[in-house]
């Protein structure tokens, strides 16, 4: 049988084609990596790396191995991750991955409470763009995340919604659209619009909805900062789709104001926790997602 030693240098030497920069990466020796490349293929019986100007390269056979070898190492890793969280709530490590805004303005304050109730524990939050979190969470990269998204739009993930969201078109206080009942879709598209990056949520929403109602956006300026958005917005440079939970400070305080997107509607999502349907959570996840269910149940 292949040990996980081998498949992992399979893995990295897809990643960095140097067996100087796998060895660096696994904390051996080069010979040592060398020694177990020539192993595995003796144990499999046919050649599995190449050597071309410096970089190893994967054979048309090793490339098949990588597909298996991947899924294996992670799978291992993930195995080790959660069993590590079995021993007890008062001690571990919880990894959570967020997309913009609800990691910038949902997570921090449930993470601040997780880590009160917890106070052995550390607590790891990364902000990604939605799509990259939703392949990391496929290929179990990761085991938890917070995603923007609505009921059926993934079939592989199991989701606990933790807040609703409003997406609400945001200008500047004593922007003209604040005295203009009743905007209509052509009207809104004649102002110039900030939008989200690519790949987004909302800006899906803002592909949709435009598409829905017939008319095109004109995109004034792209970011990929509910934060940079905002400021863009508040200082005059347009008009742009946030979702409602981002903006309360400045609606509060009377720097931005919003309205409901006009016309026919898209779906707006919730904000939820995600896993894969595959993957049973551990104790201190569990304690997590109650947590945060907990909440929204009370808000």
């Amino acid at each position: 049988m292949v040990n996980i030693v081998k498949l992992q240098i399979v893995v990295l030497i897809e990643k960095y084609k140097k067996v100087t920069d796998v060895a660096a990466e696994m904390g051996l020796k080069q010979p040592t990596v060398s020694f177990h490349m020539k192993s595995l293929e003796s144990e499999l019986g046919t050649p599995l790396f190449q050597y071309r100007s410096g970089r190893v390269l994967l054979t048309d056979a090793g490339r098949t191995l990588y597909q298996y070898a991947s899924r294996i190492v992670a799978l291992a890793a993930e195995a080790e991750r959660s069993l590590k969280q079995y021993s007890s709530l008062s001690s571990g490590h919880l990894e959570i991955e967020a997309s913009y805004v609800p990691g910038t303005y949902l997570l921090p304050n449930l993470a601040s409470q997780f880590i009160r109730q917890h106070s052995g524990l550390d607590i790891s939050l990364s902000v990604q763009p939605d799509t990259v979190i939703r392949e990391r969470l496929r290929g179990r990269e990761i085991q938890l995340a917070v995603l923007h998204t609505y009921d059926g739009q993934d079939s592989s993930f199991t989701t606990r919604t933790i807040a609703r969201n409003e997406a609400v078109i945001a200008f500047a206080a004593g922007h003209p659209f604040a005295d203009i009942p009743n905007i209509s879709p052509d009207q809104l598209v004649l102002e110039p619009w900030i939008q989200h990056e690519t790949g987004s949520f909302l800006q899906g929403i803002t592909d949709e909805w435009a598409e829905r109602n017939g008319v095109k956006v004109w995109g004034h300026a792209v970011v990929n900062s509910p934060e940079a958005m905002k400021g863009m917005i508040r200082n005059g440079g347009g008009v742009g789709l946030c979702s409602k939970t981002g903006i309360e400070a400045e609606l509060a305080a009377g720097v931005l104001s919003c309205i409901p997107l006009p016309g026919v509607q898209p779906e707006h999502g919730d904000f939820a926790l995600a896993w894969r349907k595959d993957y049973t959570l551990t104790p201190l996840q569990l304690a997590f997602a109650e947590l945060a269910a907990g909440i929204a149940e009370e808000e």
